[in-house]
Parts: structure tokens; sequence; C-alpha cells
């Protein structure tokens, strides 16, 4: 059992990057709203997990070259390929597919074994939302108003990588747990009805027998260099993500500027609780706390695992964090700290996973 856990900070010094829509509330209906949660008194801007992902995805496939699943719609669902052994995301990112076609129940889960959560703000919107009042005046006739918030913050998010599912799929009658279909589930005749579906369990039978996957009764395992490769990409994809709602007007980078990443020997992430978060305006990493809590769960980190630091000299600088005492702290963790650059501490992480893999 093995679980790449990460925490990231996104700036978003100008951004709007994912709206909730027009506000139908106003009578004019010509403000557009940020997405925000509450919590306690304070209300926070927040990116959705999906929106997390959907640039994940596709910053695998313009930087790693990943063909990504093809997506379907019948029944009112819409749904992907659901074939793992074909292409990457289905593995990485999960799926659910649930209807009968011709007859056969098609319904196949994955559980995904990538999680992330949403990506929120550390400043609550009184300190970090405001509304641009604009007038589209392009057109013949009078100016039209609208208006439109955006933030000024910082996002956290957190993720968790199972690398043992990775590229192991199982065939359990179980939600989440039936990832393929088999030849057990075909009926006994072949027909015109039914065609699609014999021809998806033959190509993922053909992809397994090319690729050299083992075979079971209850379970399909990719070679290793399949997974590490699928498991190394998809965390180095982290350093190039792009995406994000109104670049045009707000342009913003949100390749993360500070990491934390660890490997883990349980499905915890110690990075999820506060750790960064506001102090009158201001916003503080509070290292003593994440050392007391790396020491705590000490007996699950892997013998030899790191923890590693990668940080934007810019952008810890303007929150006035001294990366070497905060190191300092969290090496009275008993866990090896690394520290560098973003792209040296995933380099370096990426590392460790691979060799998790043999």
């Amino acid at each position: 059992m093995r679980f790449a856990t990460g925490m990231v900070l996104i700036d978003a010094p100008h951004s709007a990057l994912n709206m909730l829509g027009i506000d139908e509330s106003l009578a004019d209906r010509n403000v557009t709203r940020v997405k925000t949660f509450k919590r306690g008194g304070k209300r926070y801007p927040y990116v959705s997990p999906q929106a997390w992902r959907y640039w994940w995805r596709s910053t695998l496939k313009k930087h790693f070259n990943w063909e990504l699943s093809p997506l379907y719609r019948e029944q009112k669902q819409v749904f992907t390929a659901a074939n793992p052994l074909r292409y990457p995301d289905d593995d990485i990112f999960g799926y659910m597919r649930a209807f009968k076609k011709g007859g056969v129940n098609v319904t196949v889960t994955r559980v995904s074994p990538l999680k992330n959560t949403p990506l929120i703000s550390v400043l609550p919107d009184r300190n970090s939302l405001t509304v641009d009042e604009g007038y589209a005046s392009r057109h013949e006739g009078d100016p039209v108003p609208y208006s439109q918030e955006f933030y000024s913050t910082v996002f956290k998010g957190a993720f968790s990588l199972d690398l043992d599912a990775v590229g192991r799929f199982t065939i359990i009658s179980k939600a989440g747990f039936k990832n393929l279909l088999t030849r057990d589930n075909l009926p006994k005749k072949r027909n015109k009805n039914n065609e699609e579906i014999f021809q998806e369990v033959e190509e993922m039978e053909r992809i397994a027998s090319e690729i050299g996957a083992q075979v079971g009764e209850k379970e399909w395992l990719m070679p290793s260099e399949i997974r590490k490769k699928r498991a190394s990409e998809a965390i180095k994809a982290l350093r190039l993500l792009s995406g994000g709602a109104k670049q045009t007007q707000y342009h913003t980078d949100i390749t993360p500027k500070f990491v934390l990443l660890l490997n883990v020997e349980a499905g915890i992430n110690p990075f999820i609780s506060d750790i960064v978060f506001e102090d009158k305006g201001e916003i503080r990493f509070d290292a003593e706390a994440l050392s007391k809590r790396l020491k705590d769960i000490k007996d699950v980190i892997p013998e030899g695992a790191k923890l590693y630091i990668g940080y934007d000299e810019g952008f810890v600088k303007s929150f006035g964090w001294g990366i070497n005492e905060i190191a300092q702290k969290l090496k009275e963790s008993g866990v090896d700290v690394f520290v560098g650059t973003v792209k040296e501490a995933i380099d370096e992480f990426v590392e460790e996973v691979e060799a998790y893999y043999g």
C-alpha cells in the first residue's frame, strides 16, 4: 500500500478561474459570480475539484501525449470508453458507466486512484473578492452594463495517488471494483445488437496480450513500466498545469508556486488540514503543526522517504516565509526533508515514486 500525497499552492493575483455563472436572483441578470462556499462565519472562493481534474487531464494530453478516453452519451449519461488498458486517463481518473446495451448489462465502475480536493482560497471573500463594473459598448445604441467578480488570493489543494491501484483493474461485483467487462459478461449468442460489446471485450484482451498484462480471474495487472510511466507523468503534469476560466481578461499562471510531497503507506493526507492559513489578512505557514503531524504518522511513512518542499522564491518572499526555518522545523519530525524549486522537488519525488514500481 503506497500513496503519493501532496499539497499545492496556486497564486491567483487577479483571477476568476472557476465561475458560478449569472446571478439569477438579480433583476438585471448582469452579474457573473465566482464560486464560493461558507465555512463558519466566512465565505471562501474555490475552484471545483472537477475543474482541477479537467486542467490536470488536459495538461497530460498536451505535454505527455496522453490519448484521452473519448466521451459518449447514452440514456442521459455521459461516460468515457471505460477502457483503462488503452486510455491512461481512464486508469488514473476512474469512470462510471451504468446501463444496459443490446440487452447486456455493461455497467463498469472504477474508483479513481487519483483523488483531489477542491482548490480553496486561503483568504476569505472579504479579503480577496471584488466586482469589476464594465460596459459593453462596441455595438450601436446604448452601452450595456455588466459586472463580474474576480479575486486576488492563493488557492490551496491536496491530492493523493494510490500507486497500487494504477494499472491494476479488478473484476469484482462491487461498486467501484468491477473495472472491466470480460467474457463472463457476454451473452451466448453474438448478434448486431451486442456486437459492440463483444468488440470491447476483444479489444481489451488484445491489448492485454500485446503489452504482457497479467490476466487473472479477479484482477488484471499491467506491466510495471507502464504503471510507473502513468503514475510519474500524472505527478509531473502538476508543474505544467494550465487552464481556468476568464484567462483572456484575468490572465493567470496556475502552475503551483509551492508544493509539499510525501509518500505514505496509508490512505491519509497530512497536508489537508490548515497548515496554510489566514492570520489578520496575511497568509501563514504553520511548520510546527505540520512537523507534529508528521511525527504522529511517522510509522506509516516509508523508510527512506523524504518530505519534498518545492517553492518559487518570489512567491514565498511575498509572504515573508523563511524556507530554511520551515525546513529546519519540519526536520524535527524525524522525516528527511528535500528543499528545491518546484521542478526540482517534483522531479526528485517522482524518482521515489518510480522506485516503488521497481
